[in-house]
């Protein structure tokens, strides 16, 4: 299966540096438990994340991009694991306290159903165990 991120990814970094705003939430945030990183490309999010203390299993359908961020993890011996999966197949929440969504959702006609049936699969699943934080914000 080609995957369009796995060209995009050739350029190291693409979407740059992650949200300040969502790094110093996390870097206050007290409880840095097992954190799930939806989308994770590159590991713009996931890299910081897991210098900051926290367990972090990010998912992303790039091998190039899980690739990338797998490297640097090993390179700074950080607690961090990139998978190639289907974000909407993969169902596995209830193993984490935190799920991150961050620049995934379009909510484009032909996405939007997805999308939103993911979100409410994650709820489904968090309403057991719930102390996550959900975190989106438009894709750039």
């Amino acid at each position: 299966m080609t995957v369009t991120y796995d060209k995009y990814y050739q350029k190291e970094n693409l979407f740059g540096e992650p949200n300040p705003e969502l790094i110093e939430f996390f870097a206050e945030y007290p409880n840095k438990g097992k954190l799930l990183d939806l989308g994770c490309g590159q590991g713009r999010d996931a890299i910081p994340l897991a210098r900051l203390g926290y367990s972090v299993t990010g998912i992303d359908n790039s091998k190039v991009g899980i690739e990338q961020m797998n490297q640097i993890g090993q390179v700074e011996n950080l607690n961090l694991v990139g998978q190639v999966d289907d974000i909407y197949t993969f169902d596995r929440f209830d193993e984490f306290d935190i799920i991150l969504l961050d620049s995934m959702f379009h909510f484009a006609k032909k996405e939007k159903e997805k999308e939103i049936g993911l979100i409410k699969k994650i709820i489904g699943f968090k309403k057991r165990k719930f102390n996550s934080f959900l975190y989106s914000r438009y894709g750039r």
